[in-house]
């Protein structure tokens, strides 16, 4: 089984990897920075590593060719992702702009790149990483969980619209993880955003993995791996406003 996995250098991306190799996949990583990918590469047991930013479709290709050349690709995990979080009147002029690219547009580029060659193979699965934010809203993350609706909404399209041609497509759907990209979130976080969502429940990277490995290709279009989140996707088909009921935004004159 050959099985690629994007944002492979740390997080969610390395638990799936290292848990793929340690199945006798052949894995290949994703990643920005040469050097961590290098260190995850070797932590993880994959067989090959690009350095590739998923915001530029011209460098995905390129690294989806040299990838085809050893052979069709059974699985892909694309879980290079971006999160910042801020209220809206504090949000920078680059936040929206850098996580739409890099969530959304990114998730775009790699099917684009990737999906063809998976169809005429008429078989494959693919898993997209949205969040608990991708089907729900919290105050403090209106850009993010925007971006993360977005991924949701393409993943579900393209479950659709892949199915006919052997292609199974979900979206990996966790709650907060403790990954080092959540500890950097946490230097500029809102107080109020932090309680929150450690009130919801952190998950650790190798947990989520191992729902994702497991579930991938088979059961729904979503995969929640905690039970909080699966309640909270039940309450938010009822009514989101009941949830907001239950996670109140901290009002005028509250610290945030």
């Amino acid at each position: 089984m050959r099985v690629l996995v994007t944002g492979g250098s740390e997080g969610i991306g390395l638990a799936i990897a290292t848990l793929a190799a340690g199945a006798g996949a052949q894995v290949e990583i994703w990643g920005r920075d040469e050097a961590r990918l290098a260190t995850a590469q070797r932590l993880s047991g994959a067989g090959s590593g690009q350095s590739v930013d998923v915001t530029n479709m011209d460098r995905v290709r390129a690294a989806a060719v040299r990838l085809a050349a050893g052979g069709p690709v059974d699985r892909v995990f694309h879980c290079a992702g971006h999160a910042k979080a801020a209220f809206i009147d504090e949000a920078s002029d680059d936040d929206a702009p850098g996580m739409f690219a890099t969530n959304a547009v990114g998730s775009v580029n790699v099917v684009r790149a990737l999906a063809p060659a998976m169809m005429a193979a008429r078989r494959g699965a693919i898993v997209l990483t949205a969040s608990d934010l991708g089907y729900v809203g919290l105050f403090g993350w209106s850009i993010y969980a925007a971006t993360k609706h977005a991924v949701v909404g393409l993943g579900t399209s393209l479950r659709h619209e892949l199915a006919p041609h052997g292609v199974s497509v979900q979206v990996l759907c966790p709650p907060a993880t403790q990954t080092p990209g959540y500890d950097r979130e946490n230097l500029t976080k809102p107080a109020s955003v932090r309680r929150a969502e450690e009130a919801g429940g952190v998950m650790s990277a190798d947990d989520v993995a191992r729902v994702a490995w497991t579930r991938c290709g088979r059961g729904g279009a979503l995969i929640i791996p905690n039970l909080s989140s699966r309640v909270l996707y039940a309450l938010s088909r009822v009514s989101t406003g009941l949830v907001h009921r239950l996670v109140r935004a901290p009002g005028p004159g509250e610290p945030r």
